[in-house]
C-alpha cells in the first residue's frame, strides 16, 4: 500500500496535493467573508490566512483515502 503520489519518477507526499487546494479554498473563503463584512473583525489576518490553510489541509487529508 504506497503512501506517495508519483509524478512520473518523482514520488512526494500527498500533503503535497492537498496543500495548494486548500490554499485555493482559503482565498474563497477570504473572498466570502470579505464580501459578507466579516474579515474586518479579524485582528492578524496574515495568522488568519495561515491558520485557514492549516485547517483546510487537516480537514482534506482526513477525507482523502490512502489507498
Amino acid at each position: 500500500m504506497p503512501h506517495e503520489i508519483a509524478f512520473g519518477e518523482i514520488y512526494g507526499p500527498p500533503l503535497l496535493a492537498l496543500i495548494p487546494i486548500a490554499y485555493i479554498l482559503m482565498i474563497i473563503f477570504t473572498k466570502i467573508s470579505t464580501k459578507l463584512g466579516w474579515y474586518k473583525w479579524i485582528a492578524l489576518p496574515a495568522i488568519f490566512e495561515l491558520s485557514l490553510v492549516a485547517i483546510f489541509t487537516i480537514a482534506l487529508s482526513q477525507m482523502m483515502a490512502i489507498t
